[in-house]
């Protein structure tokens, strides 16, 4: 009696092992085939599957090289800011999230935007000691520990472009890459201007709807700014605000 059972529950031990090598076989299969479908595709566009390889290791270095932070502005529509803190956090685009206040009537804290204290240390909070409106954006950015800079202002809804506008970045990063409406686009080019005898070529874009630019950028704005016009008395607060 005791050998039959011993021979009965070998018998289902090794008809377990079987079924889930069946399963594991079955599920590699399905995932093989999956991509071998997705490859083929790719082919009939005209690439081949090492192009196809070669293109995913050229998006991965990019993606670890061109890292980003977002910037946000504060001044007085917290509300509107902290929905829009909430959607970048949740998006896993970004390394870090700096907030900076220009409203010197108001301190914020980590507590205003999440109540997770896991993510303490992702956001940072400047609370300037008076209000420096654009230049606040470009000094931000110059705090970020990534190479690249993400900005938005807080009452414009990014997320069904957002992910377009990372990878258009990526595909040329010394370039400045915004996004806006048809409207705002066109009297933008009135600010615009071009002299081909002395090379020149200046333009303007609302980076506000949605930016992305190298914090090294954000750091020779300021530096112009800084160099030609030097009574700007902003420059001593930013250092006050060090």
């Amino acid at each position: 009696m005791l050998k039959n059972c011993i021979i009965l529950i070998i018998i289902l031990s090794l008809t377990l092992i079987l079924l889930q090598y069946i399963f594991l076989f079955s599920i590699n299969n399905r995932q093989i085939h999956s991509e071998l479908h997705y490859l083929t595709i790719n082919n009939n566009l005209g690439f081949s599957i090492s192009e196809y390889k070669q293109a995913k290791r050229k998006e991965i270095n990019l993606e670890n090289e061109y890292d980003l932070t977002a910037v946000l502005l504060h001044w007085k529509r917290l509300d509107s800011l902290r929905k829009t803190c909430q959607y970048l956090l949740h998006t896993h685009f970004f390394k870090q999230i700096i907030i900076w206040n220009n409203n010197p009537r108001i301190n914020l804290t980590f507590h205003n935007f999440t109540k997770d204290i896991h993510q303490k240390n992702f956001i940072h909070i400047i609370n300037s000691k008076k209000n420096l409106k654009d230049e606040a954006k470009y000094r931000a950015c110059t705090l970020a520990k990534t190479r690249a800079c993400f900005y938005v202002d807080d009452d414009w809804n990014i997320s069904h472009y957002l992910k377009s506008l990372i990878a258009s970045f990526r595909s040329d990063p010394y370039l400045l890459h915004s996004v806006t409406d048809s409207y705002t686009y066109y009297t933008n080019l009135v600010w615009s201007y071009f002299d081909i005898t002395i090379d020149l070529h200046t333009g303007f874009s609302w980076i506000g709807c949605g930016s992305i630019f190298l914090r090294q950028h954000a750091e020779k704005h300021l530096q112009l700014m800084y160099k030609f016009f030097k009574n700007n008395p902003s420059i001593k607060i930013l250092k006050d605000n060090k």
